[in-house]
């Protein structure tokens, strides 16, 4: 018999052997690691799983770092725009009619409170987070407003709200204070007692800055008014009777005007036999002939008008330069064209500002057409007649600009771009009964950044629908039913023109969602703020008499104008604007909105992130229980596998026997 080592495999055991110290090996690194490899190569067919999972977690990861940003700024946004709110609150109740103070202390102090709460709003709208300045939509590398003072006073040769200001007082009260308003009369000269005199009060050229006849005046006690809206500047006859008829004592001539803000003054002067002392503004003495009593008539409406324009007159000059100079989004800046030599007292017109000349209140990110005002487009109608306007003064860097217009049938309706200026569409029903529906007029509105958007308008005889207008009886029906359309159609594309602020910046926080959480300046709610504040800042309140005679008549009523502007802070800074785009209160609820989107998806990455971790655990990890009964188990086998290949590897003929 021959016994040697050739019965026994020993490499082939020391094989196993190594394998087994190996795993032995690798055992011990998962117990203290609490994994199952070390390298992406070790992991197997658990691979592509854990690639899979660990790159979702790094995408949630990258949504939960944009998340807590939001965040931040979403809380930054919360305390501003509630700080706003108080300081709208704050404004309001400083200023009101009739409550003047102790000493009329409330009229000495709204101005620089006024300035104050500015100073603030300029300082909270130039809010940046980390150098990200907020409120300048997407331009966030710089603030969106210079500072108060040059705001209000102007930097260099750029002028600011202060010089705008006065400009605008001085086209709307005219060089004698009467609001560009003007008196003749026909009395002869020499005075002819027995003939009756006509006054003629009247604008004193076609313009927007004054005063504006309405047409509505009355006269009682033998004097007639006559109205005049023809051809020309409106006018308004006061007719005085010769003797020996006369004007009673207690007559009245009462002249409705309207202001360069909309709203509208009634200003009256009574007859008195004899006048008062000290003598009435608003009174004028009987004279023994009708020149006399016209003469002292003009006196007293003189009076009248200088009294109500430098009240009410000025206090709408304050805020309507302050909606001049303070643009919305989609206007341009506009200043008094003074003309050359600059007369701003006799100006008929605003021209556009330019960045050289006048401090730009706002540079952050804004639209340049706007859905309020159609895109800066007026519509008229006068019978089949109807007009699309663009408003001066032209600005080619706001609002629509009308680049062409055509209809499908010509001889029914005509729509032809007159070249201005300014620029305009006139669209004519030429011959109603020959209109059928689905005929059409298109005319194409261009944007300042150059997209072209083409409006139709498409005759019905039915209902009419979007787009859509009815063909009415006569061509008169027609032009309202067309108009009524195109209003319609211009509103919507200057909606989708002037987009949504909230959509200038946004944040992705998961895969198929963003938050919008743009804020821009220009906005509705900030802009009467900003606006109301800047009129309150810069007027004050001085009576003005004659230092020879204190009771001489006030011609430039403090109260008067204190009440005229506090009104107006009332009527701009109203609840009932909490509805419109724009407001504080509802920028706040879309931010709420935004805020609810993001914590919802916070609350989702969280879930999924804990199963997607949990995954993990499965595919990559080890029970150290497990691992521990393996190594004992290995230990075990390792130790017979050691004294079995021991034995055999020392076994001879002589150990065998």
């Amino acid at each position: 018999m021959i016994v040697n080592k050739s019965m026994y495999p020993l490499q082939t055991g020391f094989s196993v052997i190594s394998k087994m110290q190996n795993q032995f090996a690798n055992l011990q690194v998962q117990l203290g690691t609490g994994l199952k490899a070390q390298t992406l190569s070790d992991m197997g067919r658990d691979l592509p799983v854990s690639l899979s999972a660990r790159s979702r977690l790094s995408t949630i990861a990258g949504y939960k770092a944009n998340i807590e940003q939001v965040d931040l700024r979403l809380s930054f946004y919360d305390n501003a725009l509630s700080r706003m709110d108080k300081i709208e609150g704050e404004a309001r109740n400083s200023a009101v009619q009739g409550q003047y103070g102790s000493n009329n202390i409330n009229m000495a102090t709204v101005s620089s409170l006024s300035k104050a709460r500015l100073d603030e709003m300029v300082t909270l709208l130039n809010s940046d987070i980390g150098g990200r300045y907020l409120f300048g939509g997407a331009r966030t590398d710089d603030a969106p407003l210079p500072t108060t003072t040059e705001l209000l006073e102007g930097s260099g040769s750029r002028v600011g709200y202060r010089t705008v200001l006065s400009e605008r007082v001085m086209a709307d009260l005219g060089a004698d204070g009467i609001g560009r308003l003007e008196f003749s009369s026909d009395a002869v000269d020499p005075v002819d007692p027995t003939l009756p005199v006509t006054v003629t009060l009247s604008e004193d050229a076609m313009h927007s800055f004054g005063f504006k006849l309405t047409g509505d005046a009355t006269a009682s006690g033998n004097i007639n008014a006559d109205k005049h809206v023809d051809a020309g500047p409106p006018r308004l006859e006061f007719t005085f009777p010769a003797p020996p008829d006369t004007v009673s004592p207690g007559a009245t001539v009462s002249v409705r005007l309207r202001m360069p803000d909309g709203e509208s003054v009634t200003v009256s002067v009574k007859a008195v036999a004899e006048e008062s002392t000290p003598p009435a503004v608003n009174e004028f003495k009987i004279g023994a002939n009708a020149a006399e009593t016209s003469e002292a008539f003009i006196g007293a409406m003189e009076r009248s008008l200088k009294q109500v324009a430098a009240g009410e007159l000025k206090a709408a000059s304050s805020f309507v330069a302050a909606e001049n100079f303070f643009n919305a989004a989609g206007e341009p800046v506009l200043r008094v064209d003074a003309g050359s030599p600059a007369d701003p007292y006799s100006a008929t017109s605003l021209r556009v500002a330019t960045a050289t000349d006048t401090v730009m209140w706002y540079s952050g990110e804004t639209a340049a057409v706007s859905a309020i005002g159609m895109g800066r487009l007026t519509t008229g109608r006068d019978a089949g007649t109807v007009t699309l306007t663009q408003n001066m003064p032209v600005s080619n860097a706001h609002g629509f600009q009308i680049a062409d217009a055509v209809s499908s049938n010509t001889a029914a309706v005509t729509a032809v771009r007159n070249a201005g200026p300014p620029v305009a569409m006139t669209v004519e029903i030429a011959n109603n009964a020959a209109l059928a529906a689905n005929d059409t007029v298109t005319f194409t509105l261009s944007e300042p950044g150059g997209k072209t958007r083409p409006v139709t308008l498409t005759a019905v005889t039915g209902t009419a629908g979007p787009g859509q207008f009815k063909i009415g009886a006569d061509a008169a029906q027609t032009a309202a039913n067309f108009q009524e359309a195109m209003v319609r159609s211009v509103t919507e594309a200057a909606a989708d023109a002037e987009g949504n602020p909230r959509q200038s910046v946004s944040a992705a926080v998961e895969d198929a969602g963003r938050v919008n959480y743009g804020m821009q300046a220009n906005e509705s709610g900030y802009l009467r703020l900003v606006r109301s504040l800047a009129a309150m800042s810069v007027e004050t309140y001085p009576e003005v008499r004659s230092a020879a005679d204190p009771n001489s008549i006030d011609l430039n009523p403090a109260k008067a104008r204190f009440d005229a502007m506090a009104r107006r802070q009332q009527l701009e800074l109203s609840e009932s604007h909490n509805s419109e785009k724009g407001s504080l209160e509802l920028v706040t609820m879309e931010l709420g909105v935004a805020r609810a989107g993001l914590q919802s998806a916070s609350q989702r990455h969280t879930d999924y992130s804990a199963q997607l971790e949990n995954l993990l655990s499965d595919v990559e990890s080890v029970n150290k229980e497990d691992v521990a009964m393996q190594i004992l188990a290995l230990q075990t086998r390792l130790t017979a596998s050691y004294q079995v290949t021991s034995m055999v590897s020392q076994l001879s003929l002589v150990n065998f026997l």
